[in-house]
């Protein structure tokens, strides 16, 4: 299912170390809250995303999605309480979904470039 590892590594610890990374520099509990979340961690794991589904291109949707669920997870991790758990989730899928047009166009030219 996770196959192959790297790209689920890769996707999905990019995600979790963007939102801790964010939310320590940012000074905000949670990462979005923050200018640099939008401004800079955006387009780095749009990047990042895109070069795995390029790589990797079978099943793409799951490179654009890791990130967020790592994310989710360590939003979670940083406050149990999750008052707004449903909410996050909700902004989270939606964000995945929004990589999936990198995704989807990384993996069309990887497809396209690969022996």
């Amino acid at each position: 299912m996770l196959q192959p590892i790297w790209a689920t590594m890769t996707t999905a610890g990019a995600g979790a170390i963007a939102w801790i990374a964010v939310s320590m520099v940012g000074e905000r509990r949670e990462a979005w809250d923050s200018p640099l979340y939008f401004t800079y961690a955006m387009p780095v794991l749009a990047i990042i995303v895109a070069a795995v589904a390029f790589f990797v291109p079978v099943r793409f949707w799951r490179w654009a999605m890791f990130p967020f669920w790592a994310q989710a997870f360590v939003a979670f991790l940083q406050n149990p309480t999750a008052n707004l758990l449903p909410l996050g989730l909700i902004m989270f899928s939606i964000l995945g979904a929004v990589f999936l047009v990198p995704a989807a166009i990384a993996a069309q030219v990887g497809r396209r470039y690969s022996p």
